[in-house]
């Protein structure tokens, strides 16, 4: 038992239920929420949001974040459920794990009392740190449980327990294990369904739905604040090219979120395009979604002069697509967000190399275009060191 849930009075922000996935996200961003409490639904399709005594958000405010002029909203005590604190992931994981040793390493005769304590010691410290966790379903790291160690215990007769102990712990329906990206043009997914009847996903990201199947394609949720940045902005009335739109990781926000007017979207993996085309249709945006199936050296040489804005989302470079994205841009400008892995000591030069190699594209292309920094963006660490960086670049046309 984790503790019994009670109900008190607390402050609340009382809005429409369709807005609430949206304005949820946004306050658990600014920190305004009350963590220990849950949304309920009262009244007239309304949504009693929980918030903090501070939280100093407005109408205006709000109006702009769910993009509608005119919004109803009210703040006042209501009662609230208030959950017990929770056992922390990684210790349920633990504690699990341990009653599974315990009954499995007591079936192994040969393995002395005192080794098998030195054993279980051993199995637990290797137990994995971090996990994905995509809806109900939980993608273990390729190194989770491959050690000499787990391999010599885990047969299978008990391979099933194990993985069903793992989602009892965390608390989801089904269990897979990353492995490495394949090393073709599509970046191919490997990942490895352990429990469960299917890999496929359904997740609502502020307020933008995704589908896609998790053992065949990739999704980074460490990317998250990167989406809502570009979702946050306004593309309204804006033909935009994304180069690598993959499952619509920032095709789908640019269109619900950005209110672009069409997004051309280039992808080679017919997965991800499976994927893609049932977010756009979830979403309600197919109308203005273009899907280029195929290579985008290819594909973006027939959307040249079209573009206000071109998305360049590869990993650990999209520079391939640097000069193709500038011809994509219209005659008289436009925006290219280009992402990177970059060392922390050499963000600078970089830019500085960035901007000189995009100036010789436009000498090239011909294009009239200055060519200036408007943003870098410190998206997230990659590994030790290297951080992965969108840099947003501005080409101004001139006479």
């Amino acid at each position: 038992m984790e503790g019994e849930k009670v109900m008190e009075l607390s402050p609340a922000l009382i809005i429409k239920k369709r807005h609430g996935e949206t304005v949820y996200h946004f306050l658990k961003q600014k920190k305004w929420l009350q963590s220990e409490k849950h949304p309920r639904e009262i009244e007239n399709d309304l949504l009693a949001i929980p918030i903090n005594e501070i939280c100093p958000l407005t109408e205006d405010e709000i109006s702009i974040i769910i993009h509608e002029e005119r919004i109803d909203i009210r703040i006042e005590n209501i009662e609230m459920i208030t959950n017990p604190p929770s056992v922390e992931p990684h210790a349920r994981l633990h504690q699990f794990i341990t009653q599974w040793l315990q009954s499995n390493l007591d079936i192994v005769d040969t393995i002395p009392h005192r080794s098998k304590e030195e054993m279980m010691r051993g199995l637990l410290s290797e137990l994995p740190k971090r996990w994905e966790k995509l809806g109900d379903l939980i993608l273990l790291p390729q190194t989770a449980f491959s050690s000499e160690k787990w391999i010599s215990i885990i047969c299978e007769e008990n391979q099933l327990s194990l993985w069903k102990c793992i989602a009892e712990a965390l608390k989801v329906e089904r269990i897979g294990k990353q492995k490495s990206i394949k090393g073709d043009v599509i970046r191919s997914s490997q990942a490895q369904l352990l429990l469960g009847d299917s890999s496929w996903v359904e997740l609502l990201d502020y307020g933008v739905k995704f589908g896609f199947d998790a053992c065949k394609v990739m999704y980074s949720s460490g990317n998250v604040t990167e989406r809502h940045r570009i979702g946050n902005m306004d593309m309204k009335g804006e033909i935009i090219v994304d180069c690598y739109a993959g499952i619509g990781y920032y095709t789908l926000p640019m269109l619900v979120r950005g209110d672009a007017e069409l997004v051309h979207a280039c992808e080679i993996n017919h997965h991800s395009i499976t994927a893609l085309e049932w977010g756009a249709k979830a979403n309600n945006v197919s109308d203005r979604l273009i899907i280029h199936q195929g290579d985008n050296a290819l594909t973006m040489t027939k959307l040249e002069g079209i573009a206000d804005r071109c998305h360049l989302g590869l990993l650990p470079s999209s520079q391939s697509a640097w000069k193709l994205a500038i011809a994509c841009l219209k005659e008289k400008g436009g925006t290219l967000h280009i992402h990177m892995n970059v060392e922390e000591e050499k963000i600078e030069q970089w830019i500085e190399s960035t901007i000189n190699i995009l100036q010789q594209y436009v000498i090239e292309l011909k294009r009239d275009y200055n060519v200036e920094v408007l943003h870098l963006e410190k998206v997230k660490w990659f590994a030790p060191r290297v951080r992965h960086v969108v840099l947003d670049v501005e080409f101004i046309h001139y006479d």
